[in-house]
């Protein structure tokens, strides 16, 4: 894990921090964790030890539960020498009773929610990249004790039109529609400026907003379905009530009760729309903007940072690029160039004023950031900002590493690098 420390001598909460940089190293090799709907990471930390502190006490021992989560339909299958964790659900969709091994604390009662890739294969077609999957929105009902499971696909108009013309009719990360003819691929050239051919397949997050829906997301932003949280119904597409267009956002917004808060790059005027949405209505508004300084394009944005005050904009060097959106066939890094000479940079706006504090870094490369923080002084005067992500060593073939052939297949190493 690693952390981008913003340091200040400012007196003033209003403005927003002068910056400089550290980065620290620990052991930690997750590759990221889910973003809290509610509340900040440190009061579900809190939140957890507590519970776990009450379980602790009324067993006199550690609580340990373990659940089966296997049912036949997607279980182990003979993958010819391949890993069966990444291979395609066997059902569209699937519910049933789960075999508890152990005890579940009967305190752990509510729902979770899970949405990812998962269904790599139209047919004899198989998809390459762990990111070009159709969405499967996983559930898992807690109460008293019984565990619940269910999943289902969501009905982007990308699957389904794979599904009724059974081939690829949409972009996908790493995947391109195959033109009958150079006609055919002016006309889907055309139709992706206007966002037409890009892929509605939202298959990255899932949240609640505060007023109970629940979106599936992915980084385009045609891609933010709604679905029923109790039936996995996929309820239509979440339209966006201004005008603020587009084609992109963050992959992970920050959810809290009252707002969405999410990233929107500007592709044609190197930047980042800071937008927010209150809970209640579709109407984004912009609550600042950040301008790259580097370029020649933004940097991407999978996944931000929050604190009390402060929105954290990262800037890679790893920057969209739109002759690698528009080409035929995937480059290396896809939709993406590697330009460690326009420079690295992390901004912090404030919520306030929407001012600006910029500060250059060492090159990095880290889709998601875990959690920052404001340390303040014994006066409670903010003294620094820390943003806590999960960094890749500057190292640009994690994107090539998540390949399904590498991923499924058996070896004497992991098969992903640790990262820091």
């Amino acid at each position: 894990m690693s952390s981008f420390s913003f340091l200040s001598s400012l007196q003033s909460t209003a403005s927003p921090p002068n910056c400089r940089f550290h980065m620290s190293t620990s052991s930690s090799s997750s590759s990221g964790f889910g973003r809290p709907s509610f509340d900040s990471f440190d009061t579900i930390c809190r939140r957890r030890r507590r519970a776990w502190e009450s379980a602790k006490a009324s067993v006199g021992v550690e609580p340990r539960p373990t659940v089966s989560v296997g049912p036949a339909e997607t279980g182990p299958v003979d993958c010819g020498g391949k890993l069966a964790a990444w291979t395609s659900v066997r059902q569209e969709r699937w519910e049933g009773k789960l075999v508890v091994e152990g005890d579940v604390p009967l305190w752990l009662n509510g729902t979770y929610l899970r949405n990812g890739p998962g269904l790599w294969h139209i047919d004899d077609y198989n998809f390459r990249h762990l990111f070009d999957g159709y969405a499967t929105v996983v559930r898992v009902y807690f109460e008293q004790g019984r565990v619940m499971a269910s999943h289902r696909q969501v009905e982007s108009e990308a699957y389904k039109a794979a599904m009724k013309k059974r081939r690829l009719c949409y972009r996908e990360f790493s995947e391109v529609p195959k033109p009958a003819s150079f006609l055919e691929y002016v006309g889907e050239v055309a139709s992706l400026f206007s966002g037409a051919s890009l892929t509605d397949n939202s298959n990255t997050g899932v949240v609640r907003l505060g007023d109970g829906r629940v979106l599936c997301l992915t980084e385009t932003i045609k891609g933010s379905i709604q679905i029923d949280p109790d039936t996995l119904e996929t309820l239509g597409k979440f339209v966006y009530e201004d005008n603020l267009g587009g084609l992109i956002h963050s992959a992970h917004p920050i959810v809290t009760e009252s707002e969405f808060l999410t990233l929107l790059p500007d592709l044609v005027r190197p930047g980042y729309l800071v937008v927010t949405m209150a809970s209640g209505t579709n109407e984004r508004r912009v609550m600042g903007r950040v301008n790259c300084r580097g370029g020649p394009a933004p940097g991407w944005v999978h996944s931000f940072a929050v604190t009390e005050r402060y929105v954290v904009v990262p800037e890679m060097p790893l920057r969209y690029c739109v002759h690698n959106l528009l080409r035929a066939e995937p480059t290396p890094l896809y939709k993406f160039e590697w330009h460690p000479e326009s420079g690295s940079y992390m901004h912090v706006i404030c919520d306030c004023n929407a001012q600006v504090a910029s500060v250059e870094v060492p090159p990095y490369v880290t889709f998601h950031f875990i959690n920052a923080y404001e340390e303040v002084d014994e006066d409670g005067r903010i003294t620094g900002i820390v943003a806590d992500c999960c960094e890749h060593n500057a190292d640009t073939s994690i994107l090539e590493l998540l390949r399904l052939q590498n991923l499924r297949s058996f070896a004497d190493h992991d098969a992903l690098p640790d990262a820091r």
